[in-house]
């Protein structure tokens, strides 16, 4: 097991072929980030928690093209040069190590063609330079102090967003032997929802990229907001993904595990409720339209979209989403509890994720979790005491694609020192800015 003195975790930075829009826009700030962290600490581990590139945004390809993925991670470093110049720095340094970890939006980094190009942009061809390479699904398992700390990305535990690394390995073995790997991997609902319906519209609704939580039962409100503005044929293929999404049901091999072979209404606990509101909705939706047949004009279409809306908040559809979601609020438990307590059961003491964007800090039984949020642009829903009349008007603001985004950039800091401790911060005009600490002492986890 790996013992370094520090470890720098962030996540869902999200750089992509774009600049300056979409969910990724502080080239400067993290670049300034990533200098703190080279000069401020040795033996010390920094970890690109996933996500940290976005092959998906502004794609339209569902199958996976070996041959481009190498000139899109370059023209990635080309657009972000500030970033890739520092994390070069920091792979280079005899006192960092760079562990890269893929995500769901960035699975292609488990591609070695991808991970040369990566290490070609960060001129690393020094024999000093050292880059660790995660991205077959597996975690990183370290040893900090007295404190055993679990990495991984999250999307495991995310059954519309798992990546399928087997058969992405499939593909690879294909192709080193020149042979088809057509249909051989499928990129997952989530996925694929982004790049056949939601990409093509990513101008015309900003912010169908930033609007957190972005969960099946949130759904209904961009749809209501999306629908009158498509074609019939655009309606009807976004409708048709929207279904397929809400009926996907496989589990990766870590959530299968880790959950057990309990009762079907156990183990789909969960995910049951998203998609009981989201089913909720589309029954009421086609029994209203008739999937927009016979819709007179947009002024009419709006007018039932508010009577729907009204509907739904009386309902508490969205209130009871609302009300469920703790995105923001650092040390409330979320959805993540109880796969972490299985972590922590298995002799963990920390785990830290990414994925959900919601940065937190909060104690599961003695163990501690964190996950170190996004860099990426955020968009916030109502809250849950909010009135029908608040929501009607935050949908006007996104029909007029006019809602506000705001970053929030988050990294988590575990260290061994005298007692091992571990904090996550906000990085604010340039400069740390710890929001919860704590400290680990006689096999538990004390906040500071």
């Amino acid at each position: 097991m790996l013992s370094p003195q520090h470890v720098i975790i962030i996540s869902d930075l999200h750089l992509a072929t774009e600049r300056d829009k979409g969910l990724f826009q502080a080239d400067l700030e993290l670049a300034a980030f990533l200098h703190w962290v080279r000069k401020s600490f040795n033996r010390c581990y920094v970890v690109l928690n996933g996500d940290s590139f976005d092959f998906l945004a502004g794609t339209s390809e569902e199958a996976i093209n070996l041959d481009g993925l190498a000139g899109q991670a370059a023209t990635i470093a080309e657009n972000h040069k500030e970033v890739f110049e520092v994390l070069g720095d920091i792979a280079k340094s005899k006192e960092h190590q760079l562990i890269i970890l893929g995500g769901n939006h960035d699975p292609e980094l488990a591609l070695s063609s991808v991970q040369r190009e990566i290490e070609n942009q960060l001129m690393t061809s020094s024999p000093q330079s050292s880059i660790r390479w995660l991205t077959n699904g597996e975690a990183a398992l370290l040893r900090v102090g007295d404190a055993r700390v679990l990495i991984e990305h999250g999307d495991q535990y995310d059954s519309w967003n798992w990546i399928d690394h087997e058969a992405l390995r499939r593909v690879v073995c294909l192709a080193s032997r020149n042979v088809s790997y057509e249909g051989v991997y499928s990129a997952p609902p989530g996925s694929r929802l982004v790049i056949n319906r939601f990409n093509s519209i990513r101008d015309r609704f900003r912010w169908l990229e930033t609007l957190q939580p972005f969960s099946p039962s949130i759904l209904p409100l961009a749809l209501e907001v999306i629908l009158p503005s498509l074609a019939d044929n655009e309606r009807d293929q976004l409708l048709g993904s929207i279904k397929e999404f809400r009926s996907f049901s496989r589990r990766s091999v870590s959530d299968v595990v880790l959950s057990g072979l309990g009762s079907k209404s156990t183990y789909w606990a969960g995910d049951d409720v998203e998609r009981q509101l989201l089913s909720e909705w589309l029954a009421q939706y086609e029994r209203e339209e008739h999937v927009w047949s016979g819709v007179d004009d947009i002024k009419a279409a709006f007018a039932r979209m508010v009577a729907r809306l009204r509907g739904l908040s009386a309902r508490a559809l969205l209130k009871r989403a609302s009300k469920r979601d703790s995105f923001f609020k650092i040390e409330e438990p979320d959805g993540q509890y109880g796969r972490v307590a299985k972590l922590i059961e298995k002799g963990v003491d920390l785990v830290l994720h990414g994925h959900t964007h919601a940065a937190k800090a909060y104690g599961v039984t003695k163990g501690l979790y964190l996950n170190t949020g996004t860099w990426a642009q955020l968009t916030k829903l109502p809250d849950g005491e909010s009135t029908a009349e608040d929501w009607i008007t935050f949908v006007e603001t996104l029909r007029a694609n006019s809602a506000a985004s705001f970053p929030r950039a988050t990294f988590a800091q575990v260290s061994a020192e005298e007692s091992t401790k571990a904090t996550l911060s906000g990085w604010n005009n340039n400069l740390p800015e710890p929001q919860s600490s704590w400290c680990f002492e006689n096999g538990g986890w004390r906040k500071e």
